[in-house]
């Protein structure tokens, strides 16, 4: 018999003495119901890219979890559980006097009929039903999408994902990923995007994107005690109506006055707007860029087929970890197959470890692609399918980007 203790969670669990407060007038998003822990680690696992925060996810048995929803405010979308109840009809009818009107309901159970599908999807206004044994294939499949289309209409309660894009050496095309990136995860799955430069002079990420970087970010670093919605509005520039960028282009003479926080400040204004927060942190490791590193939910490091990118690579995996909900460091090996580089095989030997993503070498494809203005990312081919898995890896999208 299941414990009726909250299951462990990086999603935000919405305890039972908060509901009644005047902060949780509002329905919930989403509040999560399973009968076992093994259901309610694969449901995490599973929906985690589409629920990064506001879920309300809980082990317990279904009448246990009806008492719960008839003594709170209904959330907008609810999963249960029906696992145990011998008459899961007469389960589901006691489940529509519990919730409020217009709640969008998923429910996965033991029973496997498609007698029992039809009934309940088409005549008592189930969404999605999923019989067990649960996989993580069948619930991206029946369950993401329709989470996805519903809880995504909002921006997350406590901010947006940052992640850090470093390259392992200078030239090795990180900024190019991060700003294809960027647009992608904007213009193709669209959530909300901001791609941040560190590199104060050189504004490379706004020329990738053909926008006019801005001395906003330069201000908002000098006093970030004086940061506001204003201000930032002003320094972001937008390419489209989901991707904005916030760069600088400061004359190579002059000098910036850095102060210290300033990094949290801006990452801390960024998250509060936008659904995925991009920074191209370059590879010089400026104490601005080291900071962006240090406050990352989590970073991607791009390396090259060579010598110097495995030696750096090396010594980026030894800073201290990602800030909170960390995600793991994702290795990206870029322009692989180069003539006279090393191998990946190799590469991967020696770092221990196999790359996240892979992106061949494109030399008349990627350099093309930036001299007429077109975002390489938008191109069918190996780079775009490459920047559609890597998203998906730190769960800016559900499913496969087409190539």
């Amino acid at each position: 018999m299941p414990d009726n203790t909250s299951y462990p969670t990086d999603l935000l669990t919405l305890a039972p003495e908060i509901i009644s407060t005047p902060s949780a007038s509002k329905r919930a998003k989403f509040a999560a119901f399973a009968r076992d822990e093994a259901s309610a680690k694969i449901l995490q696992d599973a929906l985690e890219p589409v629920l990064p925060y506001g879920a309300h996810f809980q082990v317990m048995d279904f009448r246990t979890s009806l008492r719960r929803l008839a003594g709170m405010k209904t959330p907008e979308i609810v999963l249960i559980d029906l696992s145990g109840e011998e008459q899961p009809i007469n389960a589901l009818m006691d489940l529509a006097d519990a919730v409020d009107q217009g709640t969008t309901v998923l429910a996965i159970g033991e029973v496997q009929n498609v007698s029992f599908y039809r009934t309940i999807t088409k005549g008592m206004g189930i969404k999605e039903y999923l019989p067990k044994p649960l996989t993580r294939q069948g619930i991206e499949k029946h369950f993401l999408s329709l989470l996805d289309l519903e809880i995504t209409k909002a921006p997350p309660a406590r901010g947006g994902r940052f992640i850090t894009v470093t390259g392992a050496r200078g030239g090795v095309g990180a900024s190019t990923i991060a700003s294809n990136l960027a647009w992608m995860i904007g213009t193709d799955l669209h959530r909300h995007t901001v791609l941040l430069d560190s590199d104060l002079y050189a504004g490379t990420t706004s020329l990738d994107l053909d926008v006019k970087p801005t001395s906003g970010l330069v201000r908002a670093m000098e006093v970030p005690d004086r940061l506001d919605n204003l201000l930032l509005e002003r320094a972001t520039q937008p390419v489209t109506d989901r991707v904005h960028v916030l760069a600088a282009q400061e004359n190579f003479g002059s000098s910036t006055h850095y102060e210290e926080q300033s990094a949290a400040s801006v990452v801390d204004a960024l998250r509060a707007r936008y659904n995925f927060v991009i920074a191209d942190a370059g590879a010089k490791l400026c104490p601005f860029s080291r900071d962006l590193l240090h406050l990352a939910q989590q970073r991607i490091i791009v390396l090259d087929p060579t010598v110097v990118s495995i030696r750096n690579t090396e010594r980026l995996l030894t800073l201290p970890g990602e800030a909170a909900n960390p995600g793991p460091t994702l290795l990206v090996l870029n322009r692989a197959r180069t003539p006279g580089g090393l191998t990946q095989d190799y590469m991967e030997q020696v770092l221990g470890r196999r790359f996240d993503a892979v992106i061949p070498y494109l030399p008349n494809v990627i350099p093309k692609a930036s001299q007429f203005g077109t975002i390489p990312a938008s191109l069918r081919g190996p780079f775009r399918a490459a920047m559609g898995e890597l998203a998906a890896l730190f769960g800016a999208v559900p499913v496969a980007v087409a190539a």
